[in-house]
């Protein structure tokens, strides 16, 4: 959903995921052996869930005394990590508010600490569906970005809400364009 949204609002970024599914895919449609060619279908993917992580807060309860920063956490804290707030942090992210998929492509996706990009969490906790979640988001997203055009509907308002996971307040309705390669 965040993927199609920000892809209807960013036509340059759209034009170079179609470029990259006529390139590898073709007219066929994508399939599990693809994905290792997908590089900006990914990219865009991981983008989306940078700036609306599925799991935008959890928490985690200290079993041991430990800091954060300058701040004590004595053991038996309950410490609340945001995603969403670290996934926008200016320390960690250049542009942070921007939708910019370029920053996860290989080249770009070098030396970057693994704990700055947790949109599944991490550590021993991490989401268990997470592996099979990214393979299906990024081939549903090539399936439908390869044969539609999605536009948000105009003047629809798009205000994420944090319920279990982050979801658009009042839907995102889409119009699909049959796409044209």
């Amino acid at each position: 959903t965040w993927s199609c949204f920000l892809l209807s609002e960013y036509p340059d970024k759209l034009a170079a995921l179609h470029e990259e599914l006529n390139q590898v895919l073709g007219d066929r449609p994508p399939d599990f052996g693809d994905l290792g060619a997908l590089n900006y279908t990914r990219a865009v993917f991981l983008e989306a869930m940078r700036l609306y992580p599925p799991i935008h807060t959890f928490s985690r309860h200290a079993i041991q005394d430990d800091a954060i920063g300058n701040a004590d956490v004595p053991a038996g804290s309950i410490v609340i990590v945001s995603p969403w707030l670290m996934h926008r942090h200016r320390g960690y992210w250049k542009n942070p508010d921007d939708f910019m998929p370029e920053r996860f492509l290989p080249e770009n996706d070098q030396g970057r600490d693994k704990h700055l990009y947790i949109p599944f969490g991490a550590g021993p906790r991490i989401c268990l569906g997470a592996h099979f979640a990214m393979a299906e988001g990024v081939l549903l997203l090539a399936m439908l970005a390869q044969r539609f055009v999605l536009r948000l509907r105009p003047g629809h308002p798009v205000m994420p809400q944090a319920l279990l996971t982050l979801r658009p307040r009042d839907g995102m309705p889409m119009r699909l364009e049959r796409r044209r390669p």
